[in-house]
């Protein structure tokens, strides 16, 4: 192997670890906005599942930071008690990942849900502890909007279905209260 090609190699590698390196930096200092978020969250919910009342559920979430920061690990549990048995039952479980990309600038939150549905969503902070995530369905729009009080320790979050992109209803909103 010639000289030339020996430099070049240890160039890329070079190149390849600093690139590498900066990237763990840039989203190390990006997720430090979560920071707050990490623990568990306890509260209530609910759900409009077409016409009627909402369906209101006991929310439990749990939030871990993951590989040396660089991710928040958010699951999510929902229950609901049948009246007549108390039996528990779960009305909500997801699971999901939110990470920054250093290399499209862009946080990247990926959900998904017991039922095996998945989402890549889009995910920005839109104001000191305000942020807004959503997707895009066939003919229709989530965006989900959440609001958090660092010092009350409290979450409120509200979900919305648009068809049109400009006409939003109100489908979700939980309210949790940090515990742990």
């Amino acid at each position: 192997m010639n000289n030339a090609i020996l430099v070049g190699l240890l160039i890329t590698g070079l190149e390849t670890g600093l690139l590498a390196q900066l990237t763990e930096i840039v989203n190390k200092e990006k997720m430090k906005a979560f920071d707050s978020w990490v623990g568990r969250w306890q509260g209530e919910g609910a759900m409009q599942m077409g016409p009627g009342e909402p369906r209101k559920s006991s929310v439990d979430e749990h939030i871990q930071s993951k590989l040396d920061r660089t991710i928040l690990l958010i699951e999510g549990i929902g229950t609901t008690k049948n009246a007549q048995t108390q039996e528990e039952t779960i009305v909500h479980h997801a699971l999901a990942i939110l990470s920054y990309d250093a290399i499209s600038s862009q946080y990247k939150f990926r959900s998904h849900l017991k039922d095996g549905r998945s989402t890549d969503a889009w995910f920005t902070i839109v104001g000191e502890n305000k942020y807004q995530w959503g997707f895009e369905m066939p003919n229709a729009k989530m965006r989900y909007s959440i609001t958090l009080d660092p010092i009350q320790k409290t979450w409120h979050e509200i979900g919305e279905f648009s068809r049109d992109g400009s006409n939003w209803q109100k489908v979700f909103e939980m309210n949790l209260k940090k515990t742990e």
